[in-house]
């Protein structure tokens, strides 16, 4: 539906984007659009997004279900943490076109039990947002 985002890593920095919807969950059950996979210096992070319209009680609701229900993001949870030698941050993001009052997003995050770091706006006549800029 338009919606776009990516990570640019910089020189040194790693990032891998995974497609969570009909590539690594291919079934009917809840889950959100994508992941990214980043690593910088001694960090990671294991970034969880959906791409939505305007139907943002929805996006909170996937992104909460992925990682709180879904095997496949408990997998790839494991797999990025298993070097001891990094600290592994979570974040998650809603890119939309829509955005939410302070209060209004607080409310779906406390009834979602999920943090959103961001929701970034999103539209064809705007510059592609950059997640890096948002860590």
């Amino acid at each position: 539906k338009g919606k776009k985002v990516t990570l640019e890593p910089k020189e040194g920095e790693e990032a891998i984007a995974v497609v969570i919807d009909v590539c690594v969950c291919a079934d009917k059950v809840s889950k959100c659009d994508g992941m990214f996979l980043y690593k910088r210096n001694n960090k990671r992070w294991i970034i969880l997004v959906e791409l939505k319209g305007s139907d943002l009680e929805h996006a909170f609701e996937q992104l909460a279900f992925m990682k709180n229900q879904r095997q496949e993001y408990k997998e790839l949870y494991n797999l990025f943490s298993e070097e001891q030698n990094y600290s592994l941050h979570e974040k998650s993001f809603i890119i939309s076109n829509h955005i939410l009052q302070r209060t209004e997003h607080q409310k779906l995050e406390n009834s979602n039990g999920i943090r959103v770091k961001k929701i970034l706006h999103s539209a064809a006549t705007k510059p592609i947002p950059n997640l890096r800029d948002y860590l």
